[in-house]
């Protein structure tokens, strides 16, 4: 919770020029853009994840907005996304991975708040950009056959660190890819099977595909 309280407060933070800067600056440049993302998660709690769905990497969708503001290359982003893994519920027992055919469906939507940096470049149509901020990430654990309290539900915040470039395609439209790396603690190894892996860490590297709508 005090992480989350750090992520509400910093997001508020970062929002609040948009609309209060002063009317000197208001005659500067301000981008506005909404986006769409796709990519894929490589999670840090490799073989815990990969004892109950056979993978530690998962497809992630998403979307959210970025304003520049009229100081420099600095920025503000909101962006949320999902990723889910679908396999069964195991035992592990010395390092023994035991399948026990009850399926489940595991979900991590991660709700990131970002400030950074957009670098000048000779070429006006590619827009290097470097980030850090903080993030929260809402994890379940679903099954159909699944007894009632045996369901998880939790919410974990952390830290996260992105670089990308963006290239410009229309003067209303452009494409990129950025690469982020997470961290988020203390998350799983209250017990199960990531206590057995010494696996606690929920956050990874993934890599986005951006496109954004507009100026």
């Amino acid at each position: 919770m005090r992480y989350l309280t750090h992520a509400i407060a910093v997001g508020i933070l970062l929002l609040i020029p948009v609309g209060v800067w002063p009317a000197a600056a208001q005659a500067r440049s301000v981008s506005i853009g909404g986006y769409g993302l796709f990519g894929s998660m490589n999670f840090a709690a490799a073989e815990s994840l990969k004892a109950v769905s056979g993978t530690s990497r998962g497809t992630l969708v998403g979307g959210g907005a970025t304003v520049g503001l009229p100081w420099g290359g600095l920025f503000v982003d909101v962006g949320a996304w999902r990723v889910s893994l679908d396999g069964q519920r195991v035992f592990v027992s010395n390092g023994t991975v035991y399948p026990l055919g009850i399926p489940v469906t595991i979900t991590v939507t991660p709700l990131e708040f970002t400030g950074g940096w957009q670098f000048k470049t000779k070429s006006k149509r590619f827009t290097p950009y470097v980030g850090i901020g903080v993030s929260s990430y809402a994890y379940t654990e679903t099954s159909s056959l699944a007894a009632a309290g045996e369901d998880v539900s939790d919410r974990f915040s952390g830290y996260h660190l992105i670089g990308g470039v963006r290239m410009r395609v229309r003067k209303w439209l452009t494409a990129g890819g950025e690469v982020a790396w997470t961290t988020i603690p203390n998350a799983l190894a209250a017990g199960g099977v990531s206590k057995e892996f010494g696996e606690d860490n929920l956050g990874g590297t993934s890599i986005r595909l951006k496109v954004t709508v507009g100026r």
